[in-house]
């Protein structure tokens, strides 16, 4: 049922067109802005990661100091074990009043407005984009600072002219001129204002918020209540680190050194002199509570999970993930995005709300590390709570069975047996195919009929280098770890490698009993099944002498190098661990092979074109290789035009395009659309799974551009002769 529940919020995410549009007008007018000021302030990532994890490290003892300094200046603290005891005790200040009501994503997550709503309470979200979709009446948050990034300027002033009674155009200026008149009677009619906290000092109690509206500023000042709601994570230790946190809030959020208005609310206003107390009604509230959420926090931190509380809410994360960018808000679960899905599995014992908050949707790119102001992991906490529930649960009777054969290591024979009656289900174009009839209709997700497939090649790569003679005196040996898609399905690009190796008389092994490297059960949480490849890779490495292990496929190479050593940490086999550490010291990429360590200056194409360059995620963000293909590119005498985004994903994940095609389906369509706009006759990329995304994705599209291989290009080069260095 809850993969049914999740494919109905991805055909609803994927079909709302106008909030595509609206996600991508928000994210392409915040992101520029964004980039130049955290350039421009450096010194605020490593100083938040350092009070990050100090606090939550120190939870224990930060959260008693925090209530203590805050019951000292006045304020009312409550302690609340999950969401219920904290909606509940809201419930009992407010009654049946008037409610003004600042962002939180912690009252979301708690429900606050509906639970005061259904006690007859009016409650009146201030910021602006709460407020419209409040009046949208839909539940619906489509960004974390944008809320309304969804709706269309013309829907705005509709649902603010029906509210306000009164005709409005659609300018922007004139419509947030008519939501602040309305908010200022709202405001002084008010008898209880309701915030967030960006964070809380421990030792003092103030309680630091930020924004750009003024509206947060009324809401805590105005009426005679003040409510803060907050996750016990906003706790930081000193005075000062809020002060971190705020800017970071903002620049990470917004592109700003700071916010337009910083509140620090440090108790309840009064004055020293009681002759004075007539003035009360316009210095602030006559009392403050603060209700300390506490769900799931605990177990996150148990778990191992700790980063996931470091989160500032800025939704810099969101604004590159390629998947929240195809379906938005229905990515998540109380919080949006990957992130979202990770406070998931503590803030629910659910299993089935894990899985429809799109626990298999993460597509592993690791963008969102790179952007996100704490680095946090949160594509390896989800391959952490996939392997969870595999272990639990199991992948379901097709992936059980594939990862099952791949652990035997029967993809050689079954191979074989598949170019035999391929011819069955595909029909060839060339070296691709389409499939004859629709697999998705029999159960298989990710196969429509028109996507386009490689075929199986009628032989291995091995098996088409078995009868080249060897170099007499080569200057290296080096080993080729093809992987899945080149030994089967792209053979060529084998060929290709070995005959620009031998220009350079250098010797290429293959490894015969090569298995798959094992990142497509990581990625599913069969780490058992992964391991067990694992080994029999080293094993196979081990028995053969050689002074490199290269790849063409950046994706098998992040595996080799770094999840191996994961999955071996407590194998408790010395000499494995010992073969495989001497593998992994000589794990490294082609192009970073050519130009580094062979320095290769390779002939001029003959037939020079305009390029670009499409960057695959492990490439960049596993191996941090960008440069280099770069300069082999220009080397040859081509043109490079680079597209907007060379390093957002294409799409293709792996088995993530199998099961979930139509999302990595609209993920490709935006790269297709950067490679259109380039006008380059060839789109180049380093990875196998990539280059059949873009295939797929550029004869979708109709385009008459090609994906190619750097390799591919390389070799035409050294095959042709060249032209003059």
């Amino acid at each position: 049922m809850s993969n049914g529940i999740l494919q109905q919020k991805i055909n609803a995410g994927l079909q709302d067109h106008p909030a595509w549009i609206g996600r991508h007008t928000t994210i392409d007018h915040l992101r520029p802005g964004i980039v130049r000021t955290v350039q421009a302030h450096p010194e605020l990532s490593p100083a938040l990661q350092q009070i990050k994890e100090t606090a939550i490290a120190n939870l224990d003892q930060l959260l008693p100091q925090a209530i203590a300094a805050m019951e000292q200046r006045g304020f009312q603290v409550y302690l609340a074990e999950d969401n219920q005891a904290a909606a509940e005790y809201i419930a009992n200040l407010v009654g049946d009043g008037l409610v003004v009501k600042s962002k939180t994503n912690t009252g979301k997550e708690i429900a606050v407005t509906s639970r005061l709503q259904q006690q007859g309470a009016t409650v009146y979200e201030t910021d602006l984009g709460d407020r419209l979709a409040q009046l949208e009446g839909k539940g619906k948050s489509a960004h974390t600072l944008a809320p309304a990034c969804h709706l269309a300027r013309v829907e705005c002033a509709q649902l603010l002219a029906q509210d306000l009674q009164e005709t409005l155009s659609d300018d922007p200026e004139l419509l947030v001129g008519a939501a602040r008149r309305a908010l200022r009677a709202v405001f002084l009619q008010a008898e209880v204002g309701i915030s967030g906290a960006n964070a809380i000092a421990a030792d003092t109690g103030a309680v630091f918020l930020t924004e750009n509206e003024g509206n947060i500023r009324c809401v805590t000042s105005m009426p005679s209540i003040h409510i803060v709601i907050a996750g016990i994570e906003k706790i930081v230790p000193h005075f000062a680190d809020g002060l971190t946190v705020v800017r970071s809030a903002s620049t990470y959020g917004c592109g700003q050194d700071i916010g337009t208005y910083v509140s620090i609310i440090d108790g309840v206003s009064h004055f020293s002199h009681p002759a004075m107390d007539f003035l009360q009604s316009g210095q602030g509230p006559q009392a403050v509570h603060v209700i300390l959420l506490k769900q799931g926090r605990q177990q996150a931190i148990d778990a191992g999970c700790q980063s996931v509380l470091y989160c500032l809410n800025c939704g810099s994360c969101l604004n590159t993930c390629p998947v929240y960018s195809a379906i938005g808000d229905q990515f998540g679960y109380k919080y949006l995005g990957g992130r979202g899905t990770v406070f998931t599995a503590f803030h629910t014992n659910q299993s089935e709300k894990l899985e429809e908050a799109g626990l298999s949707l993460c597509i592993g790119c690791q963008r969102c590390i790179d952007t996100c102001p704490l680095h946090m992991p949160v594509p390896q906490m989800i391959l952490q709570l996939r392997e969870e529930k595999a272990r639990t649960e199991g992948n379901g009777w097709m992936k059980d069975t594939v990862f099952s054969l791949l652990g035997a290591n029967a993809l050689k024979p079954l191979t074989k047996i598949g170019r035999q009656v391929q011819g069955i289900a595909l029909k060839q174009q060339q070296q691709d195919a389409h499939l004859r009839f629709n697999l998705e209709k029999l159960g298989i997700a990710g196969m429509p009929q028109e996507r386009l497939l490689p075929t199986l090649s009628s032989q291995s790569l091995p098996e088409r280098l078995r009868n080249k003679a060897p170099l007499k005196h080569p200057r290296q040996r080096v080993a080729l770890f093809a992987g899945c898609m080149v030994n089967y399905a792209y053979p060529q690009l084998g060929v290709d490698c070995y005959d620009i190796l031998m220009a350079n008389q250098v010797q290429m092994l293959t490894i015969a009993q090569e298995a798959c490297c094992g990142l497509p059960a990581i990625m599913s949480g069969d780490t058992a099944a992964a391991r067990t490849m694992a080994q029999k890779n080293i094993q196979a490495l081990s028995a053969e002498d050689y002074d490199y292990l290269i790849f063409l496929c950046p994706s098998c190479a992040t595996t080799v190098k770094e999840q191996w050593e994961t999955l071996l940490a407590d194998c408790g086999d010395q000499q494995l661990l010992e073969q495989y550490q001497a593998i992994q010291r000589k794990v490294i990429d082609f192009s970073d092979y050519l130009v580094h360590v062979l320095q290769i200056q390779p002939p001029l194409l003959k037939d020079s074109c305009t390029v670009t360059w499409h960057d695959p995620c492990h490439l960049i963000r596993g191996l941090h290789i960008s440069q280099e293909p770069r300069q082999l590119l220009q080397q040859l005498g081509l043109t490079l035009q680079e597209m907007k985004s060379p390093d957002s994903c294409c799409g293709f994940g792996g088995s993530f395009s199998l099961f979930h095609y139509d999302v990595s389906r609209s993920v490709n369509d935006e790269k297709i659309a950067q490679i259109a706009d380039t006008n380059a006759q060839y789109a180049v990329t380093g990875c196998p799974g990539c280059l059949m995304h873009l295939k797929d994705g550029l004869h979708r599209n109709h385009s008459q551009q090609q994906a190619v291989h750097l390799v591919s290009l390389l070799a035409a080069a050294y095959r042709q002769g060249g032209g003059d260095q």
